[in-house]
C-alpha cells in the first residue's frame, strides 16, 4: 500500500494537515525564543534553549506514562490549549512590559514539557486511528512530513511573516496554531471515540509512575530487535548532532566561505530529501535491515558534505543524507506500535525519544570541544564514520544472531 491510501480517510487528513500547522508554527516560534535570547544574552542565549531540552528530557518519560493511562484525545486538547496559552503570553507581555529573559526560560520549559504528553498520546493513538493496520506505517511516514516540511518552508515563511509582523507576534502565530490543532482535534471526535481508551482497572490505577516504567522496561528488554535499535538511535543521533546541527553551519562558513543564505539552502535540501524518502519508506516491507541501511546512507551523506569544496556537492550530500535519516525512523516507530500492547505504547515511545534526545543532546555538547581541537572537516569525517559502523554493525547484528529482522501487527 502506498502513502497515498491515506488520502482515503478524512479524519487521517484533518489530523495530519492541523499537525502541518502546527509544526510550521513550530518553526516559527524557534526563530523567535532563539533570535530574542541572542540579542538579550548573545553567546548565553544557549541557556534559552538548553532549557527547553532539559525539560524535555525531564518530563519525556512521564508523559508516556501519563499517555497510557488517560484519555489520549483529552491530553492532546488539553496540552493544545495550554501551549497555546503560555506561548501567547509572549506578545500579551510586551503590550505592558518589556520581555525578560526569564519569561523566555518559562514558556521553553512549559512549551517543551507540554509536549512530551502531546506526542506519546499521539503516537499512542495511530495504531486505532488507522482503519487498515496494513496502512499504519505509510500513516506514520505521512505525519513524520510535518516536521520536515516545515523545514523546507518555515525559512521562506519567516522572511515573508518578518516583511510586516514583529518578532515578538511569532508567538501569536504559533499559538494560532496549537488552536488550530484543537479545534482539527474536535472535528475528528468521533474517530478517537473509536479508538480503544485504556480504562484501567483500580489495582493499576493505584501504580506509581515508576511501576508503569519498571514493566515497560522489562516489556522493551525481552526486545532484542527494538534494544538494539534504540542503541543504534542514540548514536547516531549523537553524531547527527555534532554534524549536522554544529558542524554543517560552521563548515559552510568556514570551509565554504558562504553565507547565512547557503545555509538555508543547504537545510531546505535536506528537507527535500527527507520527503522524498518518507514517500518510499512508506512502501517498504517492514524489515529492520532497512534502518541500518539508512544510517549507511546517511552517513556517506554527510562525507560528501565533509569533503565538498562548492555549496552544490553539499546541497548533494544533504539531499543524499536526508534520504538515509526518516529510514530508521519510521521503520522504528511502526515497531513500537505494533509489537507492543497498547498499555505501554507511550512509555515505549518516550524511552525511544529520551534515549534520541540525550545522544542528540551529547552530541552537540562533544562537538563544541572536538571542533576547537580538530579541523572541520576531519571532526565530520570522524562522526560520520561511526554513523557508518553503526550501520554495519547492525546488519551484522542481525545476521550474527540469526533474529528475523522483520515484525508485524501483533495484538
Amino acid at each position: 500500500m502506498s502513502v497515498q491510501n491515506v488520502f482515503k480517510f478524512p479524519h487521517l487528513v484533518v489530523l495530519w494537515i492541523s499537525q502541518l500547522f502546527s509544526a510550521i508554527g513550530d518553526h516559527l516560534y524557534v526563530v523567535a525564543i532563539t533570535w530574542i535570547a541572542i540579542q538579550e544574552l548573545g553567546s548565553s542565549a544557549a541557556y534559552v534553549i538548553g532549557s527547553g531540552t532539559f525539560s524535555s528530557l525531564f518530563f519525556g518519560l512521564l508523559g508516556g506514562v501519563y499517555a497510557d493511562r488517560w484519555n489520549r484525545f483529552n491530553i492532546m486538547i488539553g496540552t493544545d490549549l495550554l501551549r497555546a496559552l503560555f506561548v501567547a503570553l509572549i506578545p500579551l507581555i510586551e503590550l505592558v512590559s518589556e520581555i525578560h529573559i526569564w519569561h523566555l526560560v518559562l514558556i521553553s520549559v512549559a512549551v517543551s514539557g507540554l509536549g512530551t504528553f502531546f506526542n506519546p498520546s499521539l503516537q499512542s493513538s495511530l495504531p486505532s486511528l488507522c482503519k487498515d493496520p496494513r496502512l499504519l506505517q505509510q500513516t506514520n511516514a505521512l505525519m513524520d512530513t510535518t516536521h520536515r516540511l516545515a523545514r523546507i518552508f518555515g525559512p521562506g515563511l519567516t522572511g515573508v511573516f518578518l516583511l510586516f509582523l514583529p518578532l515578538p507576534h511569532f508567538f501569536s502565530l504559533d499559538s494560532f496554531t496549537f488552536v488550530v490543532s484543537a479545534i482539527a482535534l474536535t472535528f475528528i471526535r468521533k474517530s478517537f471515540m473509536k479508538t480503544r481508551y485504556i480504562q484501567s482497572n483500580p489495582s493499576q490505577k493505584r501504580q506509581t509512575p515508576l511501576k508503569d516504567l519498571t514493566q515497560a522496561y522489562h516489556l522493551l528488554h525481552n526486545h532484542k530487535l527494538l534494544v538494539w535499535a534504540l542503541i543504534s538511535l542514540g548514536l547516531v543521533n549523537l553524531c547527527w548532532g555534532a554534524v549536522y546541527m554544529v558542524g554543517v553551519p560552521l563548515f559552510t562558513e568556514k570551509v565554504l566561505k558562504e553565507s547565512v543564505a547557503a545555509f538555508g539552502l543547504i537545510g531546505g535540501a535536506y528537507g527535500v530529501g527527507n520527503i522524498v524518502s518518507l514517500f518510499v519508506v512508506g512502501n517498504i516491507k517492514r524489515n529492520m535491515i532497512y534502518m541500518y541501511i539508512g544510517h549507511l546512507i546517511l552517513g556517506v551523506g554527510f562525507i560528501v558534505i565533509a569533503s565538498a569544496d562548492t555549496l552544490w556537492v553539499a546541497l548533494l550530500g544533504a539531499v543524499i543524507a536526508a534520504f538515509g535519516s526518516p529510514m530508521g525512523d519510521i521503520l522504528l516507530l511502526t515497531m513500537i506500535q505494533t509489537d507492543f500492547p497498547e498499555t505501554h505504547i507511550g512509555k515505549i515511545y518516550s524511552f525511544r525519544a529520551l534515549i534520541g534526545g540525550l545522544g542528540l543532546s551529547l552530541g552537540t555538547f562533544l562537538a563544541s570541544f572536538f571542533y576547537q581541537l580538530l579541523p572541520i572537516s576531519v571532526v565530520m569525517f570522524i562522526f560520520s564514520a561511526i554513523i557508518i559502523g553503526v550501520g554495519l554493525t547492525g546488519i551484522i547484528f542481525l545476521k550474527r544472531i540469526n533474529l528475523k529482522p522483520v515484525f508485524h501487527l501483533s495484538k
